[in-house]
């Protein structure tokens, strides 16, 4: 029947032309769809419909949910458990390739757990590369089946308000990307993975305090090498492969839970923590001691008083703060490869940037809130004067409105040298 459609469309100079494309090429496009939308696409031919039944990119976000109406969200829930309950189940029968799975859910309770399960339960069998589960409501109850722990295809893990299992035989050997948003945690079974996975990429979000998590984790164990003995040795240095970990807390005044070998993180380029407890020291001997850190952003982080970081490979620097954290007294920054350096704080820190690149583009975003005077601009002025380095400036003040024209902030009380990108007053 398709043929005599497309014969007869050639016959009138009708070309459906993207039918034509490869199988490959449609998955693309279908893959940017939801689900649901994609299976409405699949109806324009035989074509688009045989594409749409094995796409490898599976994407299950339900459309509406509402707190005011709890019968109609049940209702819209049930709905769409069942069609995502039918397509994994099409995909284990037919043992379609799923290289990408995203599921967003709402609250998990012990019915839609056991579909859950399930679902992972293909993926993995399935060969899944890449998964994202978020759950929008309630508390992370749910934790991940441990079977997803044996899968040797799985690159890509990333779990809001989903709960790890208390144990899972470690089998993740492909896993480089691992991006966790928490609220509790078992920190043995975190720290398994953290050890075992060859990970590049490590994200954590997590809402209480982390006890004492070691990157990576050094054991000294009895290996065989080539058949003979080798005694005890150094093991487990997967974290060595480590390029980027990023770090955010919801309790800045814990302990820094985090016991990183610097010599091991031989590889790890950006380093951002955000709203956590760490210290000075710390920061100084990470800054220091990583040898290829080229990106470092320490953001809101209430513990520090007075920064000294020194960094040969360092190229981007960001310290960031809010209004509700005022410790910070001095920073002092040797890095003779950065290029960028981005500064949010107040004008009473003392700041020195005693070697950057020429070229570096310097931003400070001054932190001030009402009443704001003009002795604030006097010490404004102050600072930027004996810095000397930032070669632009954002202003955003919260205050009713401005006293100081924007021409005379520009050429009076900032100078000419300094480009002031954006004044804004709320």
């Amino acid at each position: 029947m398709e043929v005599v459609e497309n014969v007869a469309k050639k016959q009138r100079g009708i070309v459906d032309r993207i039918s034509e494309l490869p199988e490959f090429i449609l998955h693309n496009i279908l893959s940017m769809l939801d689900t649901k939308e994609a299976g409405r696409a699949s109806i324009l031919s035989k074509r688009w419909y045989g594409a749409w039944l094995s796409i490898p990119v599976l994407n299950f976000q339900p459309l509406y949910f509402s707190s005011e109406t709890e019968d109609d969200d049940t209702h819209t829930v049930e709905r769409f458990v069942e069609f995502v309950d039918k397509t994994m189940q099409r995909y284990f029968t037919q043992k379609y390739r799923i290289t990408k799975m995203n599921l967003i859910l709402p609250k998990v309770d012990e019915k839609l757990e056991s579909f859950v399960d399930k679902w992972v339960m293909i993926a993995v069998q399935n060969q899944i590369q890449r998964m994202e589960i978020q759950i929008i409501g309630g508390e992370d109850k749910y934790r991940l089946p441990e079977i997803l722990f044996s899968s040797k295809s799985l690159n890509y893990l990333k779990c809001c308000k989903v709960g790890l299992p208390y144990y899972a035989t470690m089998e993740l050997i492909s896993l480089e990307y691992l991006i966790l948003v928490l609220e509790t945690v078992d920190e043995d079974m975190l720290q398994e993975m953290i050890s075992f996975c060859p990970l590049v990429e490590l994200d954590i979000i997590y809402k209480n305090h982390l006890k004492n998590i070691s990157l990576p984790l050094i054991r000294k164990v009895n290996r065989e090498v080539e058949g003979r003995s080798s005694g005890t040795m150094q093991s487990s240095l997967q974290a060595s492969r480590l390029q980027k970990f990023v770090y955010r807390s919801c309790c800045p005044d814990s302990p820094w839970p985090w016991n990183m070998n610097v010599v091991a993180l031989k590889n790890l380029r950006k380093l951002e923590i955000d709203c956590a407890p760490v210290t000075d020291d710390i920061v100084s001997e990470l800054a220091y001691g990583l040898v290829a850190l080229e990106s470092l952003v320490l953001d809101t982080c209430s513990m520090l008083k007075c920064i000294k970081i020194s960094s040969i490979s360092l190229k981007e620097l960001q310290i960031l703060y809010s209004l509700n954290f005022n410790h910070l007294k001095n920073v002092v920054v040797d890095a003779p490869n950065l290029r960028e350096f981005s500064y949010k704080y107040k004008v009473e820190t003392s700041l020195s940037l005693i070697r950057a690149l020429d070229h570096c583009n310097s931003q400070f975003f001054p932190l001030a809130i009402s009443p704001i005077t003009n002795a604030w601009f006097v010490k404004l002025k102050k600072f930027l004067t004996e810095t000397n380095i930032f070669k632009s400036l954002v202003l955003n003040l919260v205050c009713t409105h401005l006293v100081v024209a924007e021409e005379q902030l520009r050429n009076v009380v900032i100078g000419p040298t300094i480009q002031t990108q954006r004044v804004k007053a709320a």
